[in-house]
């Protein structure tokens, strides 16, 4: 247990997974938002980041194909 605390990513991870469940939490009981919308805002959301992950690989991919076959 101790090395979760002494890692950082991990713990950024747990804290930004922490945040989404206490923000979806709260709107539903606290700000009465129908819990279907906000599965369809956090779906959403899922669907937008996994979009910026797979254009960051193939940006980085293209980039170091690149500058393989310029240092031929």
């Amino acid at each position: 247990m101790l090395n979760f605390y002494k890692n950082r990513s991990l713990r950024t991870i747990f804290l930004a997974i922490f945040a989404t469940l206490t923000f979806v939490g709260s709107a539903i009981l606290v700000f009465d938002v129908e819990p279907q919308l906000m599965m369809q805002f956090l779906g959403a959301s899922l669907l937008g980041v996994g979009l910026i992950i797979v254009a960051a690989l193939t940006f980085t991919g293209l980039r170091i194909a690149i500058r393989r076959w310029l240092n031929r």
